[in-house]
């Protein structure tokens, strides 16, 4: 499938245009930095133009999840997620992350002008949306696995789908991806190893080479 973007198909120029009529804003925000705290109704969408972030989950006891990973052209905001009452999701940045913000409400009403690019803008955030539903279904199917193991190779599996080869790397620490993974990060190691000891990966730090089909 064609690398979805939110300026697919729009030139530089009509960008500059976008940003504009939208009222776009960039702002940068440091490691472990909060990006955005979702609200109850939908305000902004948020563009990683640069670096990484997480989502996170906070429930009412005050246990914090990792439900997404957010890389360059990653879209998040409130339009995405369909938060319970009793929830408080939030953003942060893992490393050095720059963001672009657009009002929610300059994307769902036209413009006066009827830009063309406004409506290429929303297409390809229309195709972005349904690439995350799958995304999102990959990751139940990671958590859904009823070992560590197996939710292991079922995340490495999906990302060297994804890259379309088989050496891949990992990119987020490996205490973050046990969180992510929602495993023991000492079980995970031990499951790692034994995975080397098959045969079936080698690992060098947060490389990863895949070794069987």
């Amino acid at each position: 499938m064609e690398h979805i973007t939110l300026f697919t198909k729009i030139s530089p120029e009509e960008q500059e245009l976008m940003r504009v009529c939208f009222c776009a804003r960039e702002t940068t925000y440091q490691n472990n930095e909060t990006i955005m705290e979702y609200s109850s109704v939908m305000k902004k969408i948020g563009l990683m133009m640069e670096g990484q972030a997480l989502l996170y989950c906070c429930d009412a006891d005050g246990n914090e999840y990792i439900i997404d990973e957010l890389k360059k052209d990653s879209v998040f905001g409130e339009p995405f997620l369909l938060s319970g009452d009793s929830q408080h999701y939030y953003v942060r940045a893992q490393k050095m992350a720059r963001v672009m913000f657009i009002d929610y409400e300059h994307v769902i009403k036209r413009c006066e002008k009827a830009c063309w690019h406004h409506s290429q803008m929303v297409s390809n955030l229309l195709q972005m949306t349904a690439l995350h539903a799958g995304q999102q279904t990959n990751r139940i199917y990671m958590l859904s696995r009823s070992t560590t193991q197996k939710k292991l190779l079922a995340y490495l599996n999906c990302i060297a789908a994804e890259k379309h080869k088989k050496d891949i790397t990992i990119s987020m620490s490996y205490t973050t991806l046990a969180q992510y993974l929602g495993v023991d990060r000492s079980a995970m190691m031990r499951e790692l190893k034994s995975l080397e000891d098959q045969k079936i990966l080698h690992r060098e730090g947060r490389i990863i080479h895949l070794l069987t089909e």
